[in-house]
């Protein structure tokens, strides 16, 4: 039982556990406004389509929670930004999902796996709940 403790609090890698439901939040609420913004323009705009704002800011909400406190974790982030921006032959779907696996990736690496598992449900929940369309 120990052993279960201690793995959960490393993999914390430093973050409260009393801290979870703000980082909740955090997440949430990046997805509603991202979401609400999308409506909008896509309103207002009739001729351009936007898409996928609620998964991309999730996803950079998330990036910005694990990598915050670490100058190294913001350059490996930033690294991964600049990576995938290269791909510019992929679809705008494909490109999310590299950079989501780059995310998750770069979040268990760092040792915040129990901050990317809970990012990782809320952007699955994202993705599961908004329609996805190339």
């Amino acid at each position: 039982m120990n052993f279960l403790k201690d793995l959960f609090v490393d993999s914390l890698n430093g973050f409260s556990p009393r801290f979870i439901p703000f980082f909740l939040l955090q997440l949430l609420s990046a997805g509603l406004l991202a979401h609400l913004l999308q409506k909008m323009l896509n309103t207002k705009f009739k001729g351009l389509k936007f898409g996928y704002f609620a998964l991309i800011a999730v996803a950079v909400a998330l990036l910005v929670a694990l990598s915050k406190n670490s100058l190294m974790l913001a350059v490996i982030a930033a690294a991964i930004l600049i990576a995938f921006v290269r791909l510019r032959e992929k679809s705008s779907i494909e490109l999310i999902g590299y950079f989501v696996v780059g995310l998750i990736g770069l979040g268990c690496g760092c040792g915040s796996i129990i901050q990317t598992l809970i990012g990782s449900l809320i952007l699955f929940c994202v993705i599961l709940f908004t329609p996805l369309k190339e």
